[in-house]
């Protein structure tokens, strides 16, 4: 049975970082892609009431939580780099290989990702708004 209603297309964008000899340190954004996809389907719940005002007094403006399908890629993503997720999978949340801290369709992780009871059948974690630093 189905536990939640995945109608939000999502992409995943993770940060790595490779250190080329002679020039240091570069930053890099890649889309996450599984089993030949790269656009996956959450729900996406937008933050309201006591929520939203915890979040505002911790100076985030816009958050949301979103439940998607289990993928272990993803899952473990998330939980050891940098991931930006980009709402109704917008091309124009990337510019020049960069998540584009205006476009108000890029978010990122803001706190944990729960595997739900551990069953490895979904996932639900909440993002804010995506600034870069």
């Amino acid at each position: 049975m189905l536990k939640f209603n995945p109608t939000t297309p999502i992409e995943f964008w993770s940060k790595g970082t490779t250190y080329i000899p002679g020039q240091g340190q570069t930053t890099t954004w890649a889309k996450i892609e599984t089993d030949g996809h790269s656009i996956f389907y959450g729900e996406w719940r937008g933050g309201f009431g006591e929520r939203a005002i915890s979040a505002q007094a911790l100076g985030v403006n816009d958050m949301a939580t979103v439940r998607t399908f289990y993928n272990p890629v993803i899952y473990n993503k998330l939980r050891t780099v940098q991931v930006v997720i980009i709402k109704n999978a917008d091309s124009t949340a990337i510019k020049d290989g960069i998540p584009d801290k205006n476009n108000p369709n890029c978010y990122e992780l803001w706190g944990g990702v729960d595997n739900v009871s551990d069953e490895n059948q979904y996932i639900e974690f909440r993002v804010r708004r995506y600034e870069r630093k």
